[in-house]
């Protein structure tokens, strides 16, 4: 089976990408001045539960976890000093872990944040990124298991599962499949660009289980809704795939 990789980039979100090119959505990196929908939602700390220096230190290394990882590192361990429970400052710092690949540190602040705040999402959903990507997918099998027992109307749970059954076996497919399509579900209840990609996982699962008509359908309204959020270079790596279906 034909193994494609392609690269997406979203503000501050490091993405991971499976064997099969299947985009992993995760938290974008959690905000304490203007707290996200999502921050408000799963009841992380707010700006006025924590230390004040704390923040001052995790607003300077938010920004610069890209630019400049290793200063990013050294302002949020000074943050995490300040307020061991800082589980945003956490969980930014296993991302940039991540970032630079140092993926033990990442898992190790990544289990410590699990530790602190039981129901965050956030670590959960990226600690399963993290074994991904080393191919331990029983591991991220098991992340995103507690994610869905958690957050069971969360989309990323069943996408990322789907993505781990999507490049494991071949016979595992049809668990791809019923992830995927429960995923899509819950991304149409509140469209967000992620919908594009989950349109995509469907269409390429369908296509590897040579069911053409069902991978045409999927695949071309994947590539509408890429139009449509003028991110048709994203789908640009797929296009051989779609055209090989007419």
């Amino acid at each position: 089976m034909e193994k494609l990789i392609y690269a997406l980039a979203l503000l501050f979100c490091f993405s991971s990408f499976g064997q099969k090119g299947i985009y992993i959505p995760e938290d974008d990196v959690l905000s304490i001045e203007v707290p996200t929908k999502m921050d408000n939602l799963y009841g992380y700390p707010s700006y006025d539960e924590l230390d004040s220096e704390a923040v001052a230190y995790y607003n300077l290394a938010t920004p610069i976890i890209a630019s400049q990882p290793n200063q990013a590192i050294l302002l949020f361990k000074k943050a995490i000093n300040k307020d061991p429970y800082f589980v945003q400052a956490i969980d930014n710092l296993a991302k940039t872990y991540r970032f630079i690949k140092e993926y033990n540190l990442a898992i190790k602040y990544y289990l410590l944040s699990q530790k602190i705040f039981p129901k965050g999402n956030t670590a959960y959903q990226n600690l399963a990124v993290v074994y991904s990507i080393q191919k331990e997918w029983d591991k991220a099998i098991e992340q995103y298991n507690i994610l869905i027992s958690n957050f069971p109307n969360n989309p990323e749970g069943y996408y990322g599962l789907a993505n781990v059954y999507l490049n494991i076996e071949d016979d595992s497919l049809i668990l791809a499949l019923k992830n995927a399509k429960k995923a899509l579900n819950l991304y149409l209840t509140n469209p967000t660009n992620y919908i594009s990609d989950s349109y995509l996982q469907v269409g390429l699962i369908h296509y590897y289980r040579k069911e053409t008509s069902l991978a045409k359908k999927y695949l071309k309204i994947a590539k509408e809704k890429f139009d449509e959020n003028n991110m048709s270079e994203r789908f640009s790596e797929f296009n051989s795939i779609l055209e090989s279906l007419y």
